[in-house]
């Protein structure tokens, strides 16, 4: 090989290697599209029964936990019906006095059918087995009672819930709109929370790659400053439907965190793994003659 030819092989293998690098860069950038974080639900807090706020003990920031109590109406009427239900659903002194009646009518009839029938009547005999049988009944009827009582006490139990707002999430207030004191209605918002664990991340991208996204890939979301970091999420939803003016699709992907750390409502750009093969794939340089 003369030296002019090997010349000529190097600057074409270093041409070659250029490209190779400038493609594998576009294409590398071309599977980094904008992305928004955003929290995944976002909710307005209200009361399903109307009345007084009696207390608001949580304030814009504060972190809660599902089923925290966050705020409670006033229920003075409703605890009080909470306690004369109690009271009546634990007494058993009407089933015990009844109980003790048909111990009573028992042992009355059981001497009557001891006597001889010359002695007793038949009427008076009919009339201890009826007072017999009439106080079995009431048992039965005391007995349905005591468990009306217990089910009037769930019901009040159930009233007074209602007067407790509590959290269905856990996540973070961001805005307290009622105080104490103020009458809140079925249609009020008293708080606004956020789920910040997972993040969703909302992308779009050209219809051209919805078959290289599928459930579950993981993906890279790098965050824009001053949050800045690189973190791993996975592809949760991916559109049915495309966008035709935009010739795009929506794809979600669930970052998990599970401190709080990172906060919702900021850009970010996330990239997806490379297609095994397409169409900017370089060929291998040949041989120069």
């Amino acid at each position: 090989m003369t030296f002019q030819a090997g010349m000529r092989r190097a600057r074409i293998c270093a041409a070659l290697a250029a490209l190779c690098l400038c493609a594998s860069a576009a294409r590398a950038e071309a599977t980094r599209v904008d992305c928004v974080v955003e929290p995944a639900q976002k909710l307005k807090i209200g009361s399903a029964t109307l009345g007084i706020l009696k207390s608001v003990p949580v304030n814009r920031g504060a972190t809660v936990k599902a089923g925290d109590i966050i705020a409670r109406l006033d229920s003075s009427v409703e605890e009080a019906n909470v306690a004369l239900s109690r009271a009546q659903s634990e007494s058993t002194a009407s089933i015990e006095a009844q109980q003790t009646r048909i111990e009573l009518y028992k042992r009355r009839l059981d001497r009557q059918n001891q006597l001889s029938k010359g002695i007793v009547t038949q009427e008076k005999l009919d009339q201890v087995e009826a007072d017999y049988e009439i106080g079995r009944r009431d048992l039965q009827t005391e007995i349905l009672k005591h468990k009306l009582a217990g089910i009037e006490l769930q019901r009040a139990e159930a009233q007074l819930e209602l007067r407790m707002i509590r959290s269905p999430i856990r996540g973070i207030v961001t805005e307290r709109l009622m105080s104490a004191g103020e009458f809140v209605r079925q249609d009020s918002a008293i708080f606004t929370l956020v789920q910040l664990d997972p993040l969703y991340v909302e992308a779009y991208l050209p219809v051209s790659r919805w078959k290289e996204v599928a459930l579950g890939m993981p993906a890279t979301v790098e965050l824009d400053q001053p949050i800045g970091g690189t973190y791993v999420a996975k592809v949760s939803v991916v559109d049915q439907v495309f966008d035709a003016a935009s010739g795009t699709f929506g794809v979600r992907l669930e970052l998990p965190n599970p401190d709080f750390k990172l906060p919702g409502g900021q850009r970010c750009k996330v990239a997806f793994p490379l297609a095994a093969a397409g169409p900017l794939a370089t060929a291998q340089p040949s041989e120069a003659r």
